[in-house]
């Protein structure tokens, strides 16, 4: 199954006091790259969102925004990370005892100094709202890619069609380029004036015609044809293998123009280049 490398995806999930929304937008891009772009105050749980976006995606650019809110009618009185709270006290009695101060630190000395913070919700504690928020998204996306994947694989397989056409006019054009040259060859002769064996005119005729032969170019371009169709049935990522056999597909055709002496194979040369130019462009777009 053809998959496209563009896709956007949403997922909502409230739950246990908190509501977590993820979104995930994929573009196109050489290799897989993740990018959350929200929690840098929670990088634990940014990690294990980066590795379960990771397992999803083979290619692309991944771009990911988690919200995490919690629900009003679910809000708690404000605990206070104790701990943040001891250390400064500590540290205001050690400063009066220094000092010497006529008196201990007292409770608008905490709140003045900043002591008092909200205790921080763990990566543990939201994860079970936020992972499930994610998959939704990833699979909203992944299904995107999947219909796009679609249209691009009817895309592909109608481009190699052409090609395979194009090539079946160049061997069906073969046998008349040798006969041509047979006649050129024999022109010359007569305009020379000249006595010529027909074995020996015949063996210059094979000369040229080993010149200028193009069936080796000719198959390979069948078994790259082939084997781009056979690709485009298989699931996976296969946009890499596509990108490198549109390579080698404009390689062999670009040999075949250089070594056609015949201006109708050169005409399909040059459709055929058009038609690979149009492959490789869609192709950028596969997972």
């Amino acid at each position: 199954m053809v998959r496209s490398m563009t896709g956007f995806g949403i997922g909502t999930l409230t739950e246990g006091g908190w509501r977590a929304e993820a979104t995930i937008r994929t573009l196109n891009h050489r290799y897989l790259s993740v990018h959350v772009r929200t929690l840098r105050d929670r990088p634990q749980l940014q990690m294990r969102l980066e590795e379960a976006v990771k397992q999803a995606f083979h290619r692309g650019e991944i771009d990911v925004w988690i919200a995490i809110d919690r629900q009003e009618d679910a809000m708690e009185p404000c605990h206070f990370d104790r701990k943040v709270v001891g250390d400064n006290l500590t540290e205001l009695r050690h400063i009066a005892s220094e000092l010497s101060l006529p008196s201990p630190p007292t409770l608008g000395d905490l709140i003045q100094v900043g002591a008092f913070q909200e205790a921080s919700t763990l990566a543990e504690d939201l994860w079970p709202v936020v992972e499930p928020a994610l998959q939704m998204a990833i699979e909203a996306a992944c299904a995107a890619r999947a219909k796009e994947g679609t249209l691009l694989a009817q895309e592909l397989e109608g481009i190699l069609e052409e090609l395979t056409l194009l090539l079946i006019k160049v061997k069906e054009r073969l046998p008349e380029v040798i006969e041509k040259l047979r006649t050129r060859l024999q022109e010359r002769v007569a305009a020379l004036n000249v006595e010529v064996e027909p074995n020996r005119l015949e063996m210059e005729v094979v000369l040229l015609a080993e010149r200028f032969d193009v069936r080796e170019e000719v198959t390979r371009l069948e078994a790259h044809l082939s084997r781009a169709k056979a690709l485009l049935e298989t699931d996976g990522a296969i946009g890499k293998r596509l990108n490198f056999l549109s390579q080698e597909l404009l390689r062999e055709v670009n040999t075949l123009g250089a070594k056609s002496r015949d201006l109708d194979i050169n005409s399909l040369v040059i459709d055929m280049k058009m038609a690979i130019e149009r492959f490789k462009e869609q192709v950028q777009n596969v997972e």
